[in-house]
């Protein structure tokens, strides 16, 4: 039955008696813990968390409200899937009811909710149900409502006192969180803007001057040797001449912001068949284009990395390769689709490279691993390279399809947690940090509420803390977040312990944001992961080889080392995934190792 209150006609008298000593003293504790906080994810998991403690329950959730559009948007909630970041009409659910009583709500049974949204497992475990507005100048900005699943839990006015106490310094927090996030997005807004402005003015202000400057000169060249004479001499200059018309009005494109609209209009089998006729006349080499299997686009975003890939790829045959022959393919498989660069140049030993070479290998392999691809790349010297990027159909995604990935950080040092967190939010991908915490303590409180995916966590705890293998002990006992080691030197054994604990794999703390998201993406998708200089500091700890491996074992730990999960593993050899977990043990028996990350540590070090 629904026993609601019109907050806008009850005196405050009729309500219930004051609320006890105890409670106004939790209200203020509450008031101050939300005071200064302006992330707004956290802040809504800790006012959550606070008035789901103050009424003695365990699960709630949080909507923000458009009364002009007369629909709510579930923001966040927790102990219970009520739908998070799905927007319903005005005229459905609890916040529904609250919005249209212009105050607190509360049903004795949570089936009397007309248009509920909470998932049915959840809705079979739940009882009495409150909500309360949150309002600011007059307008409903929002609704808390609390979920109990005590039957003897029956929620009334008392509650929805205290619970509306509490919902006026929500309110205020949550008002000063927006406001923080508004005037810090105009910041960086103004100032990206600026910055862009001031590099597309000077890059084509250079670009302009030069190309325009090179095709007036070849254009006179051209009407020079057109008598004749120097026919070779002729035909290059036309040649080049057509190069800078194109780089010319490429570079306009750019600078307009047309090139994105250009490339969605094409497939990939058309973007790679002008980068093979770029080959041959930039290069004058033997250049085809091979296509297999039955065609299957990629979404926008990996057509893009996949041509800058390719373009990458022969760029860099053409210029340092001494090819004569190069073969670009398309493979489309069942389940993703394949870039190969060929070429039978003089090839090079990846073990030699001086340390200022291969800077065009990392940025494709950044590239392939920002959209969730795998780069492979073979070299021989003397017999030619060959490149191969398989890029997934279906990117990868957490476990709760739909949503972000949930990434908490843990990190004793408030700055070195703070650049983390922004490293990880201005990444421009799916990722959503929804918790930052000191400690491991508070870390596995914390993940109780928050369910992330991902956990980061610096192996540098503070004193008195529980250690990260602790922590990846006791998520892994939950079956929760894989955990990704922050490591910095003199962290060796600490390392290694939660390695053998179950953790993913570590990045070193001087990595980069884009090694850093990078990591992220890999653990979230279950494979192992480590930075150079963290994989080299293992080498104390981990034990050597042992017995001697079969050549099919052989096979699966090269591929293991990779990083790959046993499904692509099996794929590639043509194998059963259950033979290759059976090859895995034994690989681990022989290395002596606790687990397959150990594992993959032990492999990729120098």
């Amino acid at each position: 039955m629904d026993v609601g209150l019109d907050a806008s006609s009850r005196p405050v008298s009729s309500i219930a008696e004051e609320p006890s000593w105890a409670a106004a003293q939790a209200i203020t504790a509450v008031a101050a813990d939300l005071a200064g906080e302006f992330s707004l994810r956290p802040l809504l998991e800790r006012i959550l968390l606070r008035c789901t403690e103050l009424l003695g329950c365990d699960a709630g959730s949080i909507a923000s409200v458009d009364e002009a559009a007369g629909t709510y948007r579930k923001e966040a909630d927790i102990g219970i899937r009520c739908q998070s970041g799905q927007v319903f009409p005005l005229s459905e659910g609890t916040t529904g009811a609250v919005v249209a009583r212009r105050g607190p709500v509360w049903f004795d049974r949570y089936d009397d909710v007309r248009g509920g949204h909470v998932d049915a497992a959840d809705r079979a475990t739940l009882r009495s149900v409150i909500g309360v507005p949150l309002e600011w100048r007059g307008s409903i900005t929002g609704v808390c409502v609390v979920f109990s699943r005590d039957d003897s839990r029956i929620f009334g006015v008392r509650d929805a006192e205290l619970l509306q106490l509490f919902a006026k310094h929500a309110a205020v927090a949550l008002t000063n969180a927006r406001l923080h996030d508004v005037a810090e997005e105009r910041a960086r807004t103004k100032a990206t803007a600026a910055e862009r402005e001031r590099l597309l003015r000077e890059v084509y202000e250079t670009l302009n001057q030069g190309l325009v400057g090179m095709v007036a000169q070849l254009a006179r060249a051209e009407e020079s040797l057109s008598g004749g004479a120097g026919a070779d001499a002729e035909h290059l200059v036309i040649a080049a001449h057509r190069e800078a018309r194109i780089a010319l009005s490429d570079t306009r494109r750019t600078m307009s912001g047309l090139l994105g609209r250009a490339l969605d209009d094409r497939t990939l089998e058309e973007l790679l068949a002008d980068e093979v006729e770029w080959v041959r006349r930039a290069g004058r080499l033997d250049a085809r284009l091979v296509v297999a299997g039955h065609p299957t686009q990629l979404d926008p975003a990996r057509t893009h990395e996949a041509l800058r890939i390719a373009q990458e790829a022969l760029a860099n045959t053409v210029q340092h390769a001494d090819a004569t022959l190069i073969r670009l393919g398309v493979a489309y498989e069942p389940d993703g689709v394949s870039l190969l660069v060929q070429d039978d140049g003089k090839g090079f030993d990846q073990r030699c490279l001086a340390a200022d070479a291969g800077s065009g290998l990392r940025r494709m392999t950044d590239r392939a691993h920002a959209v969730g691809a795998l780069v492979e790349l073979r070299s021989v010297p003397g017999w030619g390279t060959s490149l191969r990027v398989r890029f997934p159909t279906e990117r990868p995604e957490p476990a709760d399809t739909g949503r972000p990935l949930r990434v908490m950080v843990v990190e004793s040092r408030p700055l070195v947690r703070a650049g983390v967190t922004r490293l990880l939010t201005q990444a421009g991908l799916h990722v959503e940090v929804v918790g930052e915490v000191a400690g491991t303590t508070e870390a596995v409180i914390l993940q109780q509420a928050v369910h992330a995916d991902v956990v980061v966590a610096s192996l540098d705890t503070a004193d008195g803390e529980p250690d990260v293998a602790d922590l990846t002990r006791t998520l892994a006992s939950a079956g929760h977040a894989a955990v990704l080691c922050l490591s910095e030197p003199g962290d060796d054994h600490r390392l290694a312990a939660a390695l053998r604990a179950g953790a993913r794999g570590c990045l070193d703390k001087s990595a980069d944001g884009a090694a850093l998201v990078q990591a992220v993406l890999a653990t979230a998708r279950g494979e192992a992961f480590f930075s150079g200089t963290s994989a080299r500091t293992l080498h104390r700890d981990l034990r050597p080889d042992g017995e001697t491996m079969t050549s099919r074992e052989l096979e699966v730990r090269a591929l293991l080392e990779k990083g790959l999960p046993d499904k692509v593993i099996a794929a590639e050899l043509t194998i059963s995934v259950k033979t290759v977990g059976k090859h895995v043990s034994s690989l681990l028996r022989k290395s002596r190792v606790h687990n397959r990350t150990e594992l993959v540590a032990l492999l990729r070090r120098p």
